[in-house]
């Protein structure tokens, strides 16, 4: 149990001093660890590799046999009540980049209200990203819109959310935006983990439109900053506007218009793996989360 133990520390940190942190043992006794576990193996199981280590083939072959197993014997073990004023787990979770600002600071202060032992891992959730961490056990949950999701992924929706477009105050579209103006113009996308179009610009895609971007920034509220000192536009969910609204849209300097054309609501969805859906601790850091979601909604 130990070995396996220290397995996964290794298997989710990537680096051997940061899995001894979060197993609260020292590296040599981790290294021996290790050791054991490649003799008993015969294989390296992790290589060294800057910043830390990568699994071997073995490792990757039989991780989900071993992250399932301990998954069991945790949830056999472990009390069927959850008390979080005595939890100090670690809870790993993606939050898509337009609800991020919103969200995280109230999440960790509800977080620290109710699980004050508790920490937490936030990333910026990807489609492809998130997905895969869940799957190997190195994310807990996710926050995002997921076009397709394989069958042993749960699913509960969260709320919904649509984009506008985003210039300066007196720019000469600001009255009056049409479908032509709109491409013809030039615009800021943002991109937060460079995969991807994005909402609008799939949808343009799709239908063999295309727009300028003269700009890639991954983050949407460097997108409000240039927009706010030039002619350049950017499609910003509603909610990430409102979010930056007093700190970058000052002085009334950007204003918004709706798109010309119809790209649907976004949907945010929480997901998470089948094998921590029994979980009383992970039952409770959901319905954190979808409170905090849906707030005020």
């Amino acid at each position: 149990m130990n070995l396996v133990s220290v397995l996964e520390a290794i298997m989710l940190e990537r680096n051997v001093t940061r899995a001894a942190k979060s197993l609260g043992l020292g590296q040599p006794a981790v290294s021996n660890a290790l050791r054991r576990a490649r003799g008993v193996t015969r294989d390296e199981l992790f290589i060294k590799v800057p910043g830390g280590v990568r699994p071997t083939t073995h490792m990757l072959a039989i991780w989900p046999d071993l992250r399932n197993a301990l998954t069991q014997i945790r949830e056999t073990i472990s009390p069927q009540s959850y008390d979080p004023r005595s939890d100090h787990s670690t809870f790993r979770v993606a939050i898509t980049d337009s609800l991020a600002p919103s969200v995280i600071p109230r999440l960790v202060t509800k977080l620290r209200g109710a699980a004050p032992a508790a920490r937490m891992n936030f990333s910026i959730h990807s489609n492809m990203n998130s997905l895969n961490a869940i799957e190997r056990g190195s994310l807990d949950c996710a926050v995002g819109t997921f076009p397709a999701l394989p069958p042993e992924i749960h699913v509960r929706p969260l709320s919904k959310d649509r984009y506008v477009c985003v210039m300066r105050r007196g720019h000469t579209l600001s009255n009056r935006l049409s479908f032509e103006s709109f491409l013809s113009a030039a615009h800021v996308l943002v991109t937060p983990t460079e995969q991807g179009l994005g909402h609008v610009e799939s949808w343009l895609r799709l239908r063999g439109e295309t727009r300028d971007i003269a700009i890639i920034v991954n983050s949407f509220a460097d997108a409000l900053r240039i927009v706010a000192q030039s002619d350049l536009l950017a499609c910003i969910p509603t909610i990430v506007f409102k979010t930056h609204e007093k700190a970058v849209a000052a002085k009334t300097r950007l204003v918004t218009q709706e798109l010309p054309f119809d790209t649907g609501e976004m949907l945010f969805r929480m997901i998470w793996h089948e094998r921590s859906h029994s979980s009383p601790a992970h039952a409770w850091l959901r319905a954190l989360i979808a409170d905090v979601c849906t707030e005020g909604l």
